[in-house]
């Protein structure tokens, strides 16, 4: 059963890559915002609908588990055609329906424009993959510092990439134009620290001299060190009063107003620092199935830090050590993590440490009770 709620907010992005001349690969995330708890089962009711061509219609089902930010992914293939894209959402007794244009093309064909907080060649927790291109994509995208996009081109052909920065209608930055020899996967980083916050757009477009066709992105972002997903990741940290207030707000701008007093009331310095940390528990403590920042080790890094002291206790020959973490500032305490089915994430299963009691691991370790010299005691 679903809770009440009060206010859902509920927006689809869909993302496409070529398959061949005559089909692509899309993807459509659907973002559900609330003010409360998402909890129950959720279903997604999807139709394509190209001119000319007969609907295609499909749907599918989640379990929602109490978060108030999710996004549920749908993948499919569609042709090249201009398709829009329509579809309903069922929470209990509601539903709230979305729509979104899916562009089409003549002969000059390329994915849509993945703006991405991350592209990188080893990201296990990354939403895409491209060959050896890793993209953790952004949908309500909020930069700060630089920004990531990715475009795949196909074309037998040269083709030329241009690329602006628009505020107010305005160009505030031109990207370097490139010439391409043929089909092309793109990854571009843009810096952008001489950007003040506020409202741009992208602006990319490919152009081809031999197919005399032009396709031209324009993507919507967001200038702010406050805006992005380790900004807003104060779960660990903030007061349950600061939680209930910010899980509230469904405006995107009404967050990162929240997140510029929360942080500023803690300081440049300690905001700084938190980034840090966010930034390396996800790239040390990632696995396939988790973030780093959603592991028990990951978790104890970004709220204490790097620790003083790292031991490896073995206690059986042939077995997995447990890992023993010793933080003699930040109130001294010691965390033993143990990997218990060897998928490489290690589990916190005891501590000193009295705000780590509710987070009690699923998993029945040994006993902790031995010799730290090496082996168990008998």
């Amino acid at each position: 059963m679903l809770i009440l709620l009060s206010l859902v907010k509920v927006e689809a992005y869909p993302v496409w890559f070529p398959i061949n001349e005559n089909l692509r690969y899309v993807v459509v995330a659907v973002h559900l915002l609330s003010d409360k708890g998402l909890k129950g089962k959720v279903k997604v009711d999807l139709t394509f609908q190209s001119e000319g061509r007969k609907p295609f219609k499909d749907s599918f089902t989640n379990d929602l588990k109490g978060s108030n930010d999710v996004f549920l992914f749908y993948e499919g293939a569609i042709p090249w055609d201009s398709t829009t894209l329509s579809g309903r959402v069922k929470l209990g007794k509601k539903t709230y329906s979305f729509s979104a244009p899916i562009r089409g093309y003549n002969e000059l064909k390329t994915s849509s424009l993945v703006m991405a907080y991350r592209i990188s060649k080893d990201d296990p927790s990354a939403l895409f993959r491209r060959g050896d291109v890793a993209i953790r994509p952004c949908f309500t995208c909020v930069f700060y510092g630089y920004l990531n996009f990715y475009l795949e081109v196909l074309s037998d052909s040269s083709f030329v990439l241009t690329g602006t920065i628009e505020q107010g209608g305005k160009s505030v930055l031109r990207l370097p134009t490139k010439t391409f020899k043929g089909s092309e996967n793109i990854t571009t980083t843009v810096p952008i620290w001489d950007l003040k916050e506020g409202d741009y757009e992208l602006v990319v477009s490919v152009i081809s001299p031999k197919l005399q066709e032009e396709v031209t992105f324009r993507r919507p972002f967001i200038v702010s060190k406050y805006g992005d997903n380790v900004a807003s990741f104060i779960d660990y940290i903030a007061t349950e009063e600061e939680l209930r207030e910010f899980r509230k707000l469904i405006s995107l701008k009404e967050r990162i107003n929240f997140l510029r007093r929360f942080w500023q009331r803690r300081g440049d310095e300690f905001y700084r620092e938190f980034r840090r940390r966010v930034v390396y528990a996800d790239s040390a403590f990632s696995t396939p199935n988790r973030l780093g920042r959603y592991t028990d080790m990951g978790r104890i890094y970004i709220k204490r830090g790097k620790p003083d002291e790292v031991n490896y206790v073995d206690f059986r020959e042939g077995g997995r050590p447990y890992i023993k973490w010793v933080h003699y500032t930040g109130g001294g305490y010691t965390y033993y993590f143990y990997d218990p089915i060897g998928t490489g994430e290690y589990v916190l299963v005891k501590t000193d440490d009295p705000e780590e009691a509710t987070f009690g691991s699923k998993y029945v370790a040994p006993s902790l009770d031995f010799d730290e010299g090496g082996g168990w005691e008998e």
